[in-house]
C-alpha cells in the first residue's frame, strides 16, 4: 500500500520520500514502483521516489501519509515521529481503514492538522480515497488534503471519523448477510455467489472474502463491530473457525473454496438466449399486480405464451381468463399478497400454477390457508427485471415438482437462470441488498457522509453495480423495508429497517387511478 501511494504521488509530479526500515521490504517497494511506472508508461515517476530507512528528524514534506499495519501502538509511534519531523504547516494523514483518526491525532501536538486519507488497494488502479475529518481537523487542512487527492487523479469522498468510514461499514452486510444465509441453508456457497453476480456484483461474497483473505476481512468486521457494538454487524462464527484452521482463502489454497493452481469450483449461471427464444412455453398466462415489475414480466412473457392477460386491478380478479394455466402475481412491490392468492385459489382450476412474490409474502402462512398449496411457487425479482440475470425460486415443502419445473421453464423462456432456495425471509438477494441499503441509510442518519458520497464510494471503492441509496430508490424503499421487517421478525430487531427507508422511494406519488385498459389480452 505504501509503495502504491508513493507511486501515484510521484506519477502526479510530487517528490516523495518513502520510509521502510526493513531492507527486503524496501527493495520490494522499489521493484513495485518501477514495475507500476513501466506499466503506466511513465517510467520517470520512479526517479521522484527516494527510499529511506527511517523517518528523518526533519523534513520539508508538505504532507506525510502513514500506511503501516493496522496496529494502534505502531501507528502512534509513527505519528509521534512524524509530528516532530514535519513543519508546523504540514498535513499529517493516516491511511487507516478501521482505527479512529481522532485517537491517532491525540498522539500529536497539533491534532488539528491530522486527517484520514484512506486509499484502496491497489492505489494505482483504484480511484477512491476516503477523506476523513476529525472534530478538530481544520478547513484549511481538509482543503489541502482534498487538493492532493484531486492532483493525483483520484476521487475523494468526505466522511466523518466513524468506524469503518463509508466503504468498510456499508460493505459489511455483503459478507455478514451472506454467511447468515449460508448458516440458514438458503443455498450453497456456489449458488449464493452466483446469485450475487446475477445482480451485477463482480464477485460473490465468498469469492471476495477468499480473495481479500478471510483473516483480513474478519479483522475489519471485528474492528467495526467493536466500535459500533451493533448486533447486525456481529462477525460470524464460521469465519473465525476458518481463520483458526488456517483456511484464509486463496493465499493458503483453501477458504470457503478449495484452490488448485488458482482455480476453484465457480458456478456460472447462464441461459442460452437463442435456445430460450426458440423454446416452446405452452402456457396461457395471467400477470396480476401493478407497478414496474408486473409490467416488465408481462412484456417479457408475452411473446413466449400462447396467450397473456394483464390484470392491474385486484377487484377484477374474478374476470381472469378461465383457461389460464399460469398466474404470476407481482403485487405492488411491498404488500403481503396472501389475501389475493387465497381468492385466486378459490376460483382457479386446480391445475393452474400461481407465482407469488416471496420477498413480501409469507409463503408458509399463505399455503396453510389454501386448498391447493402444491401449486404455489414463491419467486424473487428484487428490482428491475432487466438488471437481474438469475431468479430465486423457493423450493418450499408444499410446492410440487411439476410447479417448480414450470417456474424454471417460465424464467428460462425470458432468458433468466433459476436458483432453488429455501423458504427464508428475504431469501438471499433480499437480505443481501436490503442489508447494504439499510446500512447506507443508517450511515446517512448518523452523519457519516452525504448520500451522493456514499453512493460514489461504494461504486468506486468496491465496484458495486450501483450506489446503495440509488439502488434503494430503484428497488423501492417500501419494498426493502418490507423485506427487512420480515427478516427482523425471524432473526431479531437488530435487522429491522431504518425508519428512513419508508420514504426512500424515488416517486412518492400515490398509485394512479386505473386506466380503462386495466385488463387486456394478447397472443404470443
Amino acid at each position: 500500500m505504501g509503495a502504491g501511494i508513493a507511486y501515484v504521488a510521484a506519477r502526479a509530479g510530487f517528490d516523495v520520500e518513502l520510509v521502510e526500515p526493513d531492507t527486503a521490504a524496501r527493495e520490494r517497494a522499489r521493484a513495485r514502483i518501477e514495475k507500476d511506472a513501466r506499466r503506466g508508461g511513465d517510467a520517470g515517476a520512479a526517479a521522484h521516489v527516494r527510499l529511506l530507512e527511517a523517518i528523518p528528524t526533519q523534513t520539508d514534506a508538505a504532507l506525510a501519509i502513514e500506511a503501516v499495519p493496522e496496529r494502534l501502538d505502531l501507528k502512534r509511534a509513527v505519528f509521534a515521529a512524524l509530528d516532530t519531523a514535519l513543519a508546523a504547516d504540514a498535513v499529517l494523514a493516516t491511511n487507516t481503514s478501521s482505527l479512529s483518526v481522532e485517537e491517532l491525532a491525540r498522539t500529536t501536538a497539533a491534532p488539528q492538522r491530522v486527517v484520514g486519507l484512506h486509499f484502496f488497494n491497489p492505489p494505482a488502479a483504484m480511484k477512491l480515497v476516503e477523506v476523513v475529518a476529525t472534530a478538530e481537523s481544520t478547513d484549511a487542512v481538509l482543503e489541502q488534503a482534498r487538493g492532493f487527492v484531486e492532483r493525483i487523479g483520484k476521487v475523494g469522498v468526505n466522511c466523518a471519523d466513524t468506524p469503518g468510514f463509508i466503504v468498510n461499514r456499508v460493505a459489511r452486510p455483503f459478507y455478514l448477510q451472506a454467511m447468515r444465509a449460508l448458516e440458514r441453508e438458503v443455498a450453497s456457497i456456489e449458488e449464493l455467489d452466483a446469485l450475487a453476480r446475477s445482480l451485477g456484483f463482480r464477485m460473490g461474497p465468498f469469492e471476495l472474502m477468499d480473495l481479500i483473505g478471510i483473516d483480513v476481512n474478519l479483522a475489519v468486521s471485528e474492528s467495526v463491530y467493536a466500535r459500533l457494538d451493533a448486533e447486525r454487524l456481529e462477525p460470524r462464527p464460521m469465519q473465525r473457525e476458518l481463520v483458526a484452521q488456517g483456511r484464509l482463502g486463496r493465499k493458503t489454497g483453501a477458504g470457503f473454496y478449495t484452490y488448485n493452481d488458482g482455480n476453484y469450483a465457480r458456478l456460472d449461471l447462464a441461459v442460452d438466449a437463442h435456445e430460450a427464444q426458440e423454446a416452446v412455453f405452452d402456457e396461457i398466462a395471467v400477470v396480476t399486480g401493478f407497478g414496474q415489475l408486473a409490467d416488465d414480466l408481462a412484456l417479457a412473457l408475452e411473446p413466449q405464451c400462447v396467450r397473456l392477460q394483464r390484470v392491474m386491478i385486484d377487484d377484477m380478479l374474478d374476470r381472469l381468463d378461465p383457461e389460464a394455466t399460469l398466474v404470476i402475481d407481482a403485487g405492488d412491490g411491498f404488500s403481503d399478497r396472501s389475501e389475493i392468492v387465497v381468492e385466486l385459489d378459490k376460483h382457479l382450476d386446480r391445475a393452474t400454477i400461481v407465482f407469488v412474490d416471496a420477498y413480501t409474502t409469507d409463503l408458509a402462512t399463505l399455503t396453510s390457508r389454501l386448498r391447493h398449496p402444491e401449486r404455489v411457487v414463491g419467486y424473487g425479482v428484487l428490482g428491475a427485471l432487466a438488471e437481474q440475470t438469475a431468479i430465486e425460486v423457493v423450493d418450499a415443502q408444499a410446492t410440487d415438482d411439476d410447479a417448480l419445473a414450470v417456474a424454471q421453464e417460465c424464467f428460462e423462456a425470458i432468458g433468466k437462470a433459476v436458483v432453488l432456495v429455501e423458504d427464508r425471509p428475504g431469501l438471499f438477494l433480499g437480505r443481501l441488498v436490503g442489508g447494504i441499503v439499510n446500512e447506507a441509510m443508517i450511515a446517512v442518519a448518523h452523519d457519516v457522509a452525504l448520500p451522493d458520497d456514499i453512493d460514489r464510494a461504494m461504486e468506486l471503492g468496491v465496484n458495486y453495480p450501483r450506489g446503495p441509496l440509488a439502488w434503494g430508490r430503484e428497488i423501492g424503499g417500501k419494498r426493502i423495508a418490507r423485506i427487512l421487517t420480515r427478516l427482523a421478525a425471524a432473526e431479531g430487531d437488530a435487522f429491522a429497517p431504518h425508519r428512513s427507508l419508508w420514504v426512500l422511494d424515488a416517486d412518492e406519488n400515490p398509485i394512479e387511478e386505473p386506466r380503462v385498459d386495466a385488463m387486456n389480452w394478447s397472443g404470443g
